[in-house]
């Protein structure tokens, strides 16, 4: 992943890794922290609701750039979601 960092893509690969880390905290919250419209829904739904509301932004983002630079930009939000992810799973305590 190094070489997506170095050059003129750095900015724009630095930047989808941040909207895919974004993303995941924004999911995330909607999925754990109920609204009032929300709080009496089954944790379940809120978190297929947070689910799908994160894979519409998700497709929006991605859709707006263009063609050549998709590819890329997927690789680097699903890159940013990932390593959100494993910080987020190394301090959650497992039973």
């Amino acid at each position: 992943m190094a070489e997506l960092w170095n050059g003129k893509d750095g900015q724009f690969a630095q930047t989808q890794q941040y909207f895919g880390v974004s993303l995941l905290q924004d999911a995330r919250q909607m999925a754990m922290e109920p609204t009032p419209e929300t709080e009496d829904q089954h944790p379940d739904v809120r978190l297929s609701d947070a689910a799908q509301e994160a894979f519409e932004r998700l497709l929006d983002h991605v859709a707006a750039l263009s063609e050549d630079k998709q590819g890329e930009a997927l690789t680097m939000i699903a890159y940013g979601m990932i390593m959100e992810y494993l910080r987020l799973a190394s301090r959650t305590p497992r039973a």
